[in-house]
């Protein structure tokens, strides 16, 4: 029996990779005879960088650049031949900055911005940049700042584009030299900028901020791209993507002229999920959380649908699975870490080893003619 195993990653406990091999080992256990490809998958989320780079064998570089904070960071970025890839949490990430001093209003993309205009500099010609997992909520301002965009006030004076600082901005000047490079956002999300469904109410209150700051910043960046369609000629605020990490989305298509897309079609046809799955018997994805949110875009949903087109078996890991029956449609089987015999907190505590028993038992109990 030839298996393909694409899993996404479990968040905070297990990266896609290792998601895979725990499989790969239950399947053996319950096939000795198995033929298991390996296929971690992303879907433009926080990890798609590291994976593309390691199925596509990029080369790493390393570039001075700024967290969130401003602090002074050492990030990295992957390039293979004229293509370059890297994450907006490389150096904007939640995981730069502690719990106890996560500020979003006084938090920036500048960092970002510094590790594109490098790419630009070095002449690479085209740059993916995952979405997902960011510490921000400036709309790309910041790393719009870093390409030289400037943001005035109402005396012609300077203003640092941080959240808190807004309502200052009256007047916005594009660079003399935009970007040279090809940019595509590969997304995990369709959220869209402004509003209750908008980036900053959606991902805002993950990122420390208050209802009532909540309120004002939505209203601030409302105005915000008001100022940019009169003075840049361009209103993406709609734009399904343009909100995805912190509105990130927004600055790619408003200051990079870059496209947003899928990010799970984007590492598909990156790393030829079609071809392999195509010469495969079982098909075997899963992430962390299963739910309805999973049929939204999410990769274990892309995959589910590719092997659908192609009349292949797929079934579901995950450490959680809700919504069983909106999901039964989509995975031929479901199983779970968490069960009547395993808590959430056992599960996290020792993923491997029971996503291990739950391909074992798929195994056993499925693939037997």
């Amino acid at each position: 029996m030839r298996y393909l195993v694409a899993p996404d990653k479990f968040k905070g406990t297990m990266a896609a990779l290792e998601v895979a091999e725990a499989i790969a080992l239950g399947l053996r256990d319950g096939d000795p005879t198995a033929e298991v490809d390996l296929l971690p998958i992303a879907d433009g989320g926080e990890g798609t960088a590291k994976l593309l780079a390691a199925q596509l064998n990029a080369d790493t570089h390393t570039v001075d650049s700024l967290d969130p904070l401003g602090r002074r960071i050492t990030a990295e970025y992957f390039s293979k031949r004229t293509d370059a890839i890297f994450d907006v949490s490389e150096a904007s990430g939640l995981w730069r900055v502690l719990p106890a001093d996560r500020a979003a209003l006084r938090s920036s993309s500048y960092g970002s911005g510094v590790i594109i205009r490098h790419i630009i500099e070095s002449g690479l010609q085209q740059i993916f940049i995952g979405l997902g997992g960011s510490a921000t909520v400036d709309a790309g301002l910041g790393m719009a700042a870093a390409l030289g965009y400037q943001f005035y006030d109402h005396d012609n004076r300077l203003v640092g584009p941080l959240p808190s600082a807004f309502s200052e901005i009256q007047r916005i000047q594009a660079p003399a030299v935009a970007c040279i490079a090809k940019v595509i956002a590969p997304a995990d999300v369709e959220t869209v900028l402004l509003g209750p469904e908008g980036a900053t109410w959606t991902f805002g209150p993950q990122k420390g901020l208050t209802h009532d700051e909540v309120s004002a910043l939505d209203e601030n960046i409302a105005r915000l791209t008001r100022l940019v369609e009169r003075d840049l000629g361009t209103n993406f605020s709609s734009t399904p993507g343009a909100g995805a990490a912190g509105g990130f989305g927004y600055g790619v298509l408003t200051f990079l002229k870059g496209q947003i897309m899928p990010g799970f079609n984007v590492v598909a046809e990156k790393v030829g999920l079609r071809e392999r799955m195509a010469s495969t018997d079982i098909v075997i994805t899963g992430e962390g959380r299963l739910d309805f949110q999973t049929l939204q875009g999410k990769g274990p949903y892309g995959v589910a649908s590719l092997a659908k087109q192609l009349e292949k078996p797929v079934w579901a890991i995950g450490g959680v699975i809700e919504d069983r029956s909106l999901l039964a449609g989509h995975f031929d089987h479901l199983s779970s870490l968490v069960s009547d015999d395993t808590t959430l907190e056992q599960a996290m505590k020792n993923p491997q080893s029971l996503l291990r028993q739950r391909a074992f038992e798929l195994c056993r109990n499925l693939s037997r003619p």
